[in-house]
């Protein structure tokens, strides 16, 4: 007497979890034999990819191991930058540059203020220094107000306002 087959044993539900990635597996030799019959036929070798890559679960229900990407980012986002607030090493920065170097307006240089920063520089350099206590007096001025303003006063007036002077 001949041992039943292992197939018969099983259920229908069983059958078909069983059945089903063999099925799979067929087409996709079908697909690497003949890819031309893949291209004309049901499921493209593309297709057939993209679905390996989805869950695929066991038979018994568990989900399978999956290769993680290597190009997915992980854990939290950086958190978005304030609107109309600066970062106070900037407003600082700006300060202490015009209290020490107000007459050569290097501070007005870091503000990304081109042309007032050359003005106060030539006026020093050109006056052979006699221009530059004014100047200096200038940077002392804007140096100290910029580190009694507040964050958000600093950013409206002198980055978003782009106010030049005082």
């Amino acid at each position: 007497m001949s041992e039943p087959n292992q197939n018969e044993n099983l259920n229908a539900n069983e059958q078909q979890v069983f059945d089903a990635p063999q099925e799979a597996a067929a087409e996709a030799v079908e697909n690497v034999a003949a890819p031309e019959a893949a291209a004309a036929g049901s499921v493209p070798m593309q297709d057939f990819v993209n679905q390996a890559a989805a869950p695929v679960q066991d038979a018994y229900g568990q989900q399978a191991y999956q290769v993680p990407n290597p190009n997915a980012q992980y854990g939290y986002a950086a958190p978005a930058p304030a609107q109309g607030v600066v970062a106070p090493k900037q407003k600082s920065v700006a300060g202490i540059l015009g209290i020490l170097l107000g007459a050569l307006g290097i501070h007005k240089f870091y503000l990304g203020y081109t042309v007032p920063g050359l003005i106060m520089l030539l006026v020093t350099i050109l006056t052979l220094g006699f221009g530059g206590i004014v100047m200096e007096i200038i940077g002392l001025i804007e140096g100290i107000m910029y580190l009694t303003m507040d964050d958000t006063q600093f950013y409206n007036t002198y980055v978003a306002g782009k106010k030049e002077w005082f």
